[in-house]
């Protein structure tokens, strides 16, 4: 296989430029530059280990251990982090499969004596009192099976809690300076134009949050188009903004928010589950997929990052959904 380019690596794994960039700065994988060329590219090695990278990904292996693999010349590492994976994965399962147990023993209590209010079997299963006091019985064998239920549940109610890390927060409103880009890795484009502007401003000497936004749009691309993206950063409510960048008001509001490693984007789907199984809050987004319904991306720390690195690029973003209390 022929040396690539960061493009024609970003279409062949599926991954964007803005990825690629930050597994370097994390050291994953390295490119170098062609000869003769202002471009870089990427040799079948490195290319080889992206692929490894996006399968040890794929398989939950956080981005340390991954690297502890790559660069381990033995196979040590590997063994190691998927015995450890192997393990959580088998804790996680026996705590789902208690949840699973009660709950079938619930539902079969429950249809045993429907016509009767749901509270009233449940005070009065004598299975489940008999449970919860085992918890203070003399049986030390029953008080063990109850402290191995609780326990069970207790675990689960942990892993359920790594899914449903959510937090309700209020983003103020806010003048923004946006840019819009439609094309190969929009997110690229338009973060290096807000990039730009934020440096040349010097937008954290001005009194601004410098908080960073961004969004898919068009979200999804039309038939047969490219997608887009695009980035508001906040400033100061005088400030001029040149074109092509617009000037913009964020009206602020009540959202539910999840913070995720960059790249962990599939969070996505467990933070929109969280919010349609919540029982306190109820999505209050635009009702339009192109701008995923209202929905953002905040890059965390914006404000060293833009002066530290040319991209500005943040390790951390909090996804965010507009939620509403339930009326």
């Amino acid at each position: 296989m022929d040396q690539m380019t960061v493009t024609e690596v970003s279409r062949s794994l599926g991954l964007s430029t803005r990825m690629l960039r930050y597994y370097e700065g994390l050291g994953l994988v390295r490119s170098r530059r062609r000869e003769g060329y202002s471009y870089r590219v990427y040799d079948p090695e490195a290319v080889a280990r992206l692929r490894q990278l996006l399968l040890l990904r794929k398989l939950r292996i956080p981005l340390r251990q991954v690297k502890r693999i790559l660069d381990d010349p033995s196979a040590q590492a590997a063994i190691q982090v998927f015995q450890d994976k192997l393990k959580e994965l088998e804790g996680e399962l026996d705590a789902l499969g208690s949840i699973r147990d009660i709950l079938q023993e619930l539902l079969a209590a429950l249809k045993g004596r429907y016509w009767l209010p749901a509270g009233a079997v449940l005070l009065n299963d004598v299975r489940l009192l008999d449970l919860a006091g085992a918890l203070e019985a003399p049986d030390l064998q029953t008080q063990e099976k109850g402290k191995r239920s609780m326990e069970d549940l207790n675990r689960a109610e942990e892993n359920a809690a790594k899914l449903k890390d959510v937090r309700i927060v209020h983003l103020p409103a806010a003048t923004v300076a946006a840019a819009h880009y439609v094309g190969p890795d929009p997110e690229d484009h338009a973060g290096k134009m807000i990039g730009d502007f934020a440096r040349e401003n010097r937008l954290w000497e001005t009194g601004s949050s410098v908080r960073l936004y961004g969004f898919n749009h068009p979200n999804p691309p039309p038939e047969g188009g490219e997608y887009g993206y695009e980035f508001w950063v906040t400033i100061p409510e005088d400030m001029e903004v040149p074109a092509p960048l617009e000037k913009k008001r964020f009206p602020g509001g009540t959202y539910a928010a999840h913070c995720i490693q960059m790249g962990n984007f599939h969070e996505w789907q467990w933070l929109f589950g969280w919010a349609y199984e919540s029982t306190e809050y109820e999505i209050n987004g635009s009702g339009t997929p192109e701008d995923m319904y209202g929905c953002l991306e905040e890059h965390l720390n914006y404000y060293d990052h833009v002066q530290e690195t040319p991209e500005g690029v943040c390790t951390q973003l909090d996804l965010l959904i507009p939620v509403k209390k339930r009326g």
